[in-house]
């Protein structure tokens, strides 16, 4: 079974008031197969954590291992590339594509014959809303194409940073759904932060950072 593991990882940056310890000590276990949820106040360390697990930022220390081997020997390129998927709060698409386009890059990276409107259909987007640029669409349909692209690749880990947070609230549960069929049908790794008290409460765990401290 694929499992993510946080061992006693700790983070701090400098700034003008000295040192500021984001992370202290942090341990946790994610398994194939499960929905997490990572709850906590504005700069409680969650878009930190995310980043140290998505290995978006290098670790300093304690060690985060995928089955049992360190992020340090993968390397963080590798990982992203071969392990996780990130939707991101901002996005991250391709202004210049399509929606559809964005969504085939992640399929087109394991080479497989998939159509991408699959994908969008699942997150409430037409054919039609699919062949439109990126920056004609809204935020609300950005934030699903974001998704869409996350469900169509086939790593193992989904990483998902405040999902919904452009949504209404039937969008939002259908997303929610979505994001648990990953997990409990295909044995997927799905970490969620958020805000949302509707959002955690779908999870099969919910984790609460607070003052560094992840209970």
């Amino acid at each position: 079974m694929n499992t993510l593991k946080v061992e006693n990882v700790s983070y701090s940056y400098m700034n003008a008031s000295g040192e500021q310890k984001v992370l202290r000590d942090v341990n946790a276990e994610f398994k194939a197969g499960k929905m997490y949820a990572i709850v906590g106040e504005s700069g409680s360390g969650k878009t930190t954590f995310l980043s140290l697990i998505s290995a978006l930022d290098k670790l300093q220390e304690g060690d985060i291992k995928y089955n049992d081997k360190s992020l340090r020997k993968i390397g963080g390129s590798a990982f992203r590339l071969k392990y996780v998927n990130i939707v991101f709060q901002s996005y991250n698409l391709i202004k210049y594509m399509t929606a559809k386009e964005n969504v085939e890059i992640a399929i087109d990276f394991d080479n497989r014959k998939v159509d991408a409107n699959k994908y969008l259909k699942q997150v409430g987007l037409s054919e039609e809303e699919g062949n439109r640029l990126i920056g004609k669409l809204s935020g609300g349909q950005q934030q699903r194409v974001a998704i869409a692209r996350a469900i169509a690749s086939n790593s193992p880990i989904i990483v998902a940073d405040e999902p919904t947070g452009n949504l209404d609230e039937d969008t939002e549960e259908k997303i929610i759904d979505l994001f648990k069929d990953l997990a409990h049908k295909e044995k997927k790794i799905v970490i969620i932060v958020t805000h949302s008290k509707q959002v955690a409460g779908h999870a099969d765990k919910i984790l609460r950072l607070r003052k560094g401290k992840l209970s």
